[in-house]
């Protein structure tokens, strides 16, 4: 009999994660927890069970296995609350990866990470706890990846790169060897990263700059 699972979050992000979950065929899927299951009822065949205030319910009839399906890129400090708050309750936040991953058997990686189609993490990588490795990433050896980080689509992260907790990085990014890249931070769409980025930063361009405090 498979596990029993239920997803935290109904929106496009956890509809990519109901697709790695039906082909990887390691769970059963009972619903979805979301804030506004008053107006989605359910995605695909998967019904909204209700609002957080359910959690409790679920977890005291025996569930224990829950997923993270919510992405907030403007305030990342609220994946953080998520998780926290879910493990505090005392679910098994899993993690969920795509078949077509490579992770590689020399990597770390902690409890709630999600890693889409295609990602790719060499050797001696250290990943942290509710970390989000979005399709087509590749992560290079040697690379250090705090917890509650955001990687956007097709961004690369060249050797032994340090990212800081809660920072999220966008769409396409390049960053080079050896950047050290502060805790919630925010690396902009198509940014090249050739140099440090300190704490609380925005930055972007190529090569990326300081635009303002976060």
């Amino acid at each position: 009999m498979k596990n029993k699972l239920i997803g935290f979050g109904a929106g496009g992000h956890s509809k990519v994660i109901l697709d790695i979950i039906k082909i990887r065929n390691e769970y059963s899927i009972l619903g979805l927890i979301d804030k506004n299951y008053k107006k989605i009822k359910k995605i695909g065949q998967i019904p909204v069970l209700g609002d957080d205030k359910k959690l409790i319910y679920y977890f005291n009839k025996g569930i224990r296995n829950i997923y993270i399906g919510v992405s907030d890129i403007k305030e990342s400090t609220k994946n953080k609350k998520i998780f926290n708050y879910l493990y505090k309750i005392g679910f098994n936040v899993i993690n969920i990866i795509h078949p077509t991953s490579i992770i590689s058997s020399k990597s770390k990686i902690g409890i709630g990470c999600r890693f889409f189609a295609g990602s790719i993490v060499n050797p001696n990588v250290v990943i942290g706890n509710n970390v989000l490795i979005n399709t087509g990433t590749i992560i290079e050896h040697d690379c250090k990846i705090s917890d509650h980080v955001q990687i956007g689509p097709g961004t690369n992260l060249a050797g032994e790169v340090e990212v800081g907790e809660g920072t999220i990085i966008g769409i396409g990014v390049n960053i080079i060897n050896k950047i050290k890249i502060g805790k919630y931070s925010y690396i902009a769409a198509g940014s090249v990263v050739t140099r440090n980025v300190k704490n609380n930063t925005l930055v972007a361009g190529t090569p990326a700059v300081e635009v303002k405090k976060c």
